[in-house]
C-alpha cells in the first residue's frame, strides 16, 4: 500500500497568497504620485520614478516571497528537500516582507513628499500577502 500524506492546508494557502503577492507586484505599480498638470507617475519595477531604496526593496520582496513559496512547497512534498521545520523561518521572512514594503513606501513618500502620493496595488498585495502569510506560518507552526 502506498503511504498517504495529508495535504497541509496552511501551505497551500501560503503558496497561493505568495503567488498572488508576486503577481500584484509584477502587474501593478508599487506607489504613485500626482505630478501637477502632467498626470500620475508611478513607482514599479520598470518605472522611472522609483527611488533607489524602494526599487531595491521591491526586488528583495519578490525574492522573499519566492522563498516563502519554496518553504510552502517543502511542506507539501512527500519527501522534504529542507530537512528542518522551516515554518518558523517562513514566519520571520513574512514579517520581514511586511517591514520591507513599509520601508519602501516610506522611502517613496519621503522622496515625493511635496506631491500628493499614495500606495498602489503592488504595495497592498505585498503587505496583505505578508500579513496573511505571517498568520498562516504561525498557525502552521503551532499545529506541528
Amino acid at each position: 500500500m502506498s503511504e498517504e500524506k495529508n495535504m497541509d492546508p496552511f501551505s497551500i494557502i501560503i503558496l497561493v497568497l505568495s503567488v498572488i503577492a508576486i503577481t500584484t507586484e509584477l502587474i501593478g505599480p508599487f506607489a504613485g504620485f500626482y505630478l501637477g498638470g502632467y498626470g500620475n507617475r508611478y513607482s514599479c519595477l520598470s518605472c522611472s520614478y522609483s527611488t533607489g531604496v524602494d526599487l531595491i526593496l521591491q526586488y528583495l520582496l519578490l525574492i522573499l516571497f519566492v522563498i516563502q513559496i519554496i518553504i510552502a512547497l517543502n511542506e507539501l512534498l512527500p519527501k522534504k528537500f529542507i530537512p528542518i521545520d522551516a515554518s518558523k523561518y517562513g514566519m520571520y521572512i513574512a514579517i520581514t516582507s511586511i517591514a520591507f514594503a513599509i520601508i519602501g513606501l516610506a522611502s517613496f513618500g519621503i522622496t515625493y513628499s511635496w506631491y500628493e502620493w499614495w500606495p498602489e496595488l503592488g504595495f497592498y498585495g505585498l503587505v496583505v500577502g505578508g500579513v496573511l502569510n505571517t498568520i498562516l506560518f504561525f498557525l502552521q507552526q503551532r499545529n506541528n
